[in-house]
């Protein structure tokens, strides 16, 4: 008698929800979030099409599946070609992006289902936790804390967004990640942003705007030296 067994791989894994870019959210504590290349960084199945986001728009691609990989039709351009790109499910939860064409990166991208946005993801993943201000001086040991988008304990300001994409990539000229903080007036202010040795985040403020002109602005001094002192 001959048995034989079924695995996942005859009819494919049906997806169904939202993912986001796990591998550029491991990329984002090691490197400048400017230098991380990305085709999207959330997908959302529907029924025979996906939705998509790279942080500054969204859109959405028709796709057929075959096993387990999902062809995303007419997904991006090459020298002026649309071609597809191929979506390769490797559990209910996981796929592969064959995106390396478009991103050039050695490896596809890496997508987890979630029950949270990307945005609150990397936020998370880069600064959301408890702090204490080490500059300016007059405010040394002052506690901090960013979660969610909101920030207690920093003067004048109790909300941030990261920048990842779109325009706001390009307002700074230097090589710095850029933060926008906002005062509860609404009024939202510009930072440049990085990793500072022992565990510390460093804020910087930046040159006023150009007139008629997107970007140029540049670092003109320290404004906050937070360090970390819990989760």
């Amino acid at each position: 008698m001959t048995l034989f067994s079924c695995s996942k791989g005859d009819s494919g894994y049906k997806l169904s929800g939202t993912f986001i870019n796990t591998s550029y959210l491991e990329q984002s504590k090691i490197k400048l979030l400017q230098n991380i290349s990305f085709y999207s960084t959330e997908i959302t199945f529907e029924k025979d099409s996906i939705l998509f986001s790279n942080g500054f728009e969204t859109g959405k691609l028709a796709y057929s599946q075959k096993g387990n990989q999902y062809i995303l039709k007419e997904a991006y351009q090459n020298n002026g070609i649309l071609k597809n790109m191929v979506l390769e499910a490797t559990s209910d939860t996981t796929f592969m992006l064959h995106d390396t064409e478009y991103t050039t990166a050695s490896t596809p991208s890496v997508f987890t289902k979630s029950n949270t946005t990307f945005e609150s993801a990397l936020a998370k993943k880069v600064i959301d936790g408890s702090y204490e201000l080490l500059y300016p001086e007059r405010l040394k040991n002052t506690p901090v804390t960013f979660s969610a988008f909101t920030i207690t304990g920093l003067p004048d300001y109790n909300r941030y967004n990261l920048c990842y994409s779109g325009d706001c990539m390009q307002m700074i000229t230097d090589t710095i990640n850029s933060i926008s903080l906002s005062r509860p007036d609404g009024h939202t202010a510009i930072f440049g942003w990085q990793n500072g040795p022992k565990q510390t985040i460093e804020l910087y403020r930046i040159s006023d705007p150009i007139p008629d002109s997107k970007g140029g602005q540049r670092i003109t001094q320290k404004a906050f030296i937070l360090k970390k002192t819990g989760k």
